[in-house]
């Protein structure tokens, strides 16, 4: 969000990096996500000297306690120091190396927290209903009995969106067995929503002529 999309994303071999969900989210970001060679330290040279001179200048004058606190000092050193001092190689602050080539540089779009959404596909059951992670959701009529794309962050379980065949067909809602009983279908698979109340009409003695 800060500094932009890159062109390339150039990482190890650890598993987070080989994980499919990295290569969905690159590829929907249309960067190319491109793993070093195995056993040649060489191409990683420059983050291993950076994280020599974290350790050196920054975590050895650290004294905070907490990940918030960590995070914190992290951010101010990073733009306060490191960024604007000249990098004894270049003669040039890390800022002004990067802004020298801001053509490679795309701007974020504003719904970037989207692409790092976990996917999921499911089969719509005849109910409507669909499963995720111990959770029963219910989808819209006309998906019963279709497979879908399940969209959604792990921290909010109420904001998964559903896709079939590239459309969006919004977000889920937790099932509601009151109005998920109303659901009528016949052999022909057709779906009629009911439209009484689903309260108890019976347990009456006498009844009107009409009920008659």
């Amino acid at each position: 969000m800060r500094r932009g999309l890159p062109r390339k994303l150039y990482v190890d071999n650890g598993a987070a990096f080989r994980s499919k969900h990295l290569e969905h989210i690159a590829a929907c970001l249309g960067v190319a996500l491109i793993h070093s060679r195995p056993y040649c330290p060489e191409g990683k040279g420059k983050i291993e000297r950076f994280f020599r001179t974290l350790r050196d200048q920054f975590l050895s004058g650290f004294g905070g306690k907490t990940l918030e606190d960590l995070n914190l000092a992290l951010d101010c050193w990073l733009r306060d120091i490191y960024h604007i001092r000249p990098h004894s190689s270049t003669g040039q602050s890390p800022l002004k190396r990067f802004c020298d080539h801001m053509e490679c540089i795309r701007t974020a779009p504003k719904e970037l927290d989207d692409f790092f959404r976990n996917s999921a596909r499911r089969r719509v059951a005849k109910d409507r209903t669909v499963s995720l992670n111990g959770r029963l959701y219910e989808a819209p009529v006309a998906l019963i009995g279709k497979q879908v794309l399940l969209l959604y962050h792990s921290k909010e379980p109420q904001r998964v969106e559903v896709l079939s065949n590239q459309k969006s067909y919004g977000l889920l809602t937790l099932v509601d067995l009151h109005v998920n009983c109303r659901v009528r279908r016949d052999k022909g698979s057709r779906i009629e929503i009911s439209s009484s109340s689903g309260k108890y009409q019976g347990g009456r003695l006498w009844a009107g002529e009409d009920e008659q």
